[in-house]
């Protein structure tokens, strides 16, 4: 009997773990569905201040609703995190000079041929975004990952 309690309480816990994303890949996926609900506010916090500086809100977020429509939904955009050990030394030695080793790289693809590869770093207790560059998937291959 306590076999079976132990089973019922397991199982579901790893199923359901399989289906949790990194935090770092929640925020870039909860960026883009706060774009294609069309909450420009919502959206910008997700990103840091720095990296707002740069850039327009409403054209960010249009941007980013664009690239879930294109991709017929959040989850078809396939956003994974890229582990230092997957990146070419020369990437993982840019960004650890730049964010003082606290970083993680988050890649979605954002069309047939292209990837947007996203920055996350955690500021004042809470992740946010503070880089995103797209670029063709050959690119992606031949000077991001090993």
């Amino acid at each position: 009997m306590k076999r079976l309690i132990h089973a019922a309480i397991i199982i579901p816990f790893f199923l359901l773990a399989g289906c949790l994303n990194p935090t770092v890949v929640s925020i870039v996926e909860a960026a883009h569905e706060a774009a294609l609900v069309e909450n420009d506010e919502l959206v910008g916090t997700y990103f840091s201040d720095d990296f707002m500086e740069e850039r327009s809100l409403e054209g960010l977020s249009d941007g980013l609703a664009e690239d879930v429509r294109n991709s017929e939904g959040v989850k078809l955009m396939n956003m994974k995190e890229i582990k230092e050990g997957q990146l070419r030394q020369e990437i993982v030695e840019k960004f650890n000079t730049r964010y003082d080793g606290e970083w993680n790289m988050v890649a979605g693809q954002t069309g047939e041929t292209f990837i947007t590869v996203w920055i996350v770093k955690k500021e004042n207790h809470r992740y946010v975004i503070v880089e995103g560059e797209e670029m063709d998937i050959d690119t992606y291959n031949e000077q991001i990952l090993k």
